[in-house]
């Protein structure tokens, strides 16, 4: 998502979640952490090539909506240390869809932001 988040930025991943350096990510969070801060909310996403809206639900699923783009639906899980995303395809700006992809997922160096590989994550409004 939220995102989203992930293959929209630069398709190396959604919503802009390229592949980030080792001094990209703060410290790293539980699966359960990360599933607890994110389930059952929305947040909004700023990635290097995007931004939009993603609502993680309780069962896994997500609906993403990307600014200027539009919408689609996902699924998500989470690992230690990693958010993993899918997203079904949307035409015509994401044609294929993505496959489930995992990065990094950690608290950001903002007060109530999260990073998720270079995208970063607050409460939506």
């Amino acid at each position: 998502m939220a995102l989203l988040a992930l293959a929209l930025a630069g398709c190396a991943g959604f919503p802009g979640m390229g592949k980030p350096s080792a001094t990209d990510v703060p410290s790293v969070m539980t699966a359960a952490e990360i599933r607890t801060t994110l389930a059952g909310r929305s947040w909004r996403f700023q990635g290097p090539n995007n931004t939009g809206t993603t609502l993680y639900a309780e069962d896994g699923s997500s609906l993403v909506e990307v600014d200027g783009k539009g919408k689609t639906k996902g699924k998500w899980m989470t690992k230690d240390g990693q958010l993993c995303e899918s997203f079904d395809p949307s035409p015509p700006w994401l044609p294929g869809g993505v496959p489930m992809s995992c990065y990094p997922f950690a608290r950001g160096t903002a007060p109530n932001t999260y990073q998720a590989g270079k995208a970063v994550f607050s409460p939506a409004s």
